[in-house]
């Protein structure tokens, strides 16, 4: 691995693909959920960051050089909102870890779910749902089509028993991120999804650069053509970011339009 401060001219030359992570790469981390229901309606409340001025002017400027791409297991409708300013030219969102992919004007479904496995989901769904009010550190589901994220103030080791409960073949896994838990087929994961971007694209995944922070984002780092980790402890590629802070996906923005002499 090497600081970004090496990155040269000649390491680009054949990238046209930005792909980035969100949380604590575009916005910072940390998501507040909380839902009250009564027999009457239910209040769902998300409390994430907004995408700061200087996020915002960097990828606006890189979207000249790249198209660029965000890669989530968040939902269409979060990203939209989060990234709405950027939208819609030369910028794709890839949302629930592959699941969908926004560019275009088009909403474009890649992965497809036959009924034994939307059953197998639905049935994972429903028991997690009945470990509210019976384990403390249950907070909210984020909303999502297909995707299944519960979110809690500690990792819930019934979680897994649900798992294994409703899917003995394992073909499931769920990945603990720290405040949620993501729940989906083995077979997702952000390496994938942005090679159906590079399809959707007609590009050759060597021409594609990511930048992500933890270990749920190695598939993505491993594809890409060049990748960038701000978490080098956690994460490796071929670069790490330097400076202190928490949004690496600034100071690779700022490196890159350094590079294109902006």
């Amino acid at each position: 691995m090497k600081p970004i401060s090496e990155l040269t001219k000649e390491d680009i030359k054949d990238i046209k693909v930005i792909c980035f992570d969100v949380d604590g790469i575009t916005i910072k981390k940390g998501t507040e959920i909380s839902e009250v229901k009564s027999p009457e309606n239910t209040t769902l409340t998300v409390k994430t960051s907004n995408l700061s001025p200087e996020v915002k002017d960097a990828i606006l400027k890189l979207k000249k050089y790249f198209f660029v791409a965000i890669n989530s297991g968040r939902s269409s409708m979060y990203l939209t909102k989060v990234f709405s300013e950027l939208l819609w030219d030369n910028m794709a969102l890839i949302s629930e870890i592959g699941i969908f992919s926004l560019l275009n004007g088009e909403l474009v479904q890649h992965e497809k779910f036959d009924k034994r496995t939307l059953t197998k989901m639905k049935n994972i769904l429903v028991d997690l749902q009945g470990l509210e009010g019976k384990v403390k550190d249950f907070r909210a589901f984020e909303p999502k089509q297909f995707l299944i994220t519960l979110h809690a103030f500690s990792e819930i080791p019934e979680v897994y028993e649900v798992l294994k409960k409703n899917d003995p073949e394992g073909e499931f896994c769920a990945i603990w991120n720290g405040e949620a838990f993501d729940i989906l087929p083995k077979r997702l994961n952000k390496g994938t999804a942005l090679k159906n971007l590079c399809k959707h694209l007609n590009i050759d995944i060597s021409q594609t650069m990511a930048i992500a922070n933890g270990p749920n984002d190695q598939s993505m780092v491993d594809v890409a053509g060049l990748s960038v980790s701000t978490e080098p402890k956690e994460l490796k590629a071929d670069f790490y970011t330097e400076k202190i802070q928490n949004l690496g996906g600034l100071e690779l923005s700022e490196k890159l339009l350094e590079l294109k002499n902006y």
